[in-house]
């Protein structure tokens, strides 16, 4: 027997149950094109050159990520409060601590920013450590997938002195495997 919900009670049954990607597009299907942030716009999360060439035309750009990831950076928002991606817009010299691409030769050969699956954010009034702790002891205690803003992540960062948090979201099983954690 199949469920007939309406667009928020699908969405909300699928979070409940734990429902992954697909499951969340069919819940909003018809609602909204793409996943938008509600806490970050998209000239924080691409460079200001990708930006220019498709500002009338931001679907586009919102398209370029992984909803999975975008859904954890406003999580992380809503739990830890205020975060940079990109600060370039307001003068900044961050550009490419979201979407990076193909061609960029700023960290990994085959990064996650290139698929629009990873972030480094700062956080204005939390540390960077301090998230990552919070998650390694949920993830420690089995309790990452009950939490909105550690759902996803399958990857971090954790290099001595990082003042960001880097989080992605690739095909990694967490559940048997657990948090993969780059540390070189």
């Amino acid at each position: 027997m199949r469920l007939h919900l309406d667009g928020q009670a699908r969405s909300d049954r699928m979070f409940a149950i734990g429902g992954g990607i697909f499951d969340m597009i069919e819940a909003q299907k018809g609602e909204n094109p793409v996943y938008k942030c509600e806490h970050f716009q998209i000239k924080e999360l691409v460079p200001p050159d990708l930006f220019e060439e498709y500002k009338d035309r931001q679907h586009i750009l919102w398209q370029q990520f992984d909803v999975r990831a975008l859904m954890t950076l406003d999580a992380l928002r809503e739990r830890f409060g205020s975060a940079t991606v990109n600060n370039w817009k307001w003068g900044g010299k961050r550009t490419l601590s979201g979407w990076r691409p193909d061609n960029c030769t700023t960290g990994a050969k085959r990064s996650q920013h290139k698929r629009g699956a990873a972030f480094d954010l700062k956080f204005k009034n939390t540390s960077a450590h301090s998230v990552r702790k919070e998650l390694f002891q949920a993830d420690a205690q089995g309790g990452q997938f009950g939490m909105p803003c550690f759902r996803h992540i399958t990857c971090i960062e954790d290099f001595p002195g990082m003042s960001w948090f880097h989080f992605d979201v690739r095909n990694h099983d967490v559940g048997t495997l657990g948090l993969l954690v780059v540390d070189k």
